[in-house]
């Protein structure tokens, strides 16, 4: 785990050993997760992961055609349920 100060002006350097193929100048996108972590991505690596992914759905007989209605269900977590994957959470009062 790396410490990093927030410099003037909330600035961070990413130290050398986490820079890994990043270059200076680079577009990164940064969110923060249900744990609270700062999570910063490459735009450059998301574009070609969804480049390399495109398509991928196209001629399959278990997705409807647009996969809107697949893709709520997934979301919705049934399909891991099924699975054994997640269980839906039981609520306590």
């Amino acid at each position: 785990m790396n410490r990093i100060p927030v410099e003037k002006g909330f600035r961070l350097t990413v130290p050398k050993e986490l820079r890994g193929e990043m270059q200076e100048g680079e577009e990164l996108v940064i969110t923060v997760d249900s744990a609270g972590r700062i999570v910063l991505l490459s735009e450059k690596r998301i574009r070609a992961a969804l480049q390399r992914t495109a398509g991928m759905w196209e001629g399959r007989t278990d997705v409807p055609a647009d996969g809107v209605k697949y893709v709520n269900r997934l979301r919705r977590g049934r399909r891991l349920r099924r699975l054994g994957v997640t269980r839906r959470a039981t609520h306590r009062h």
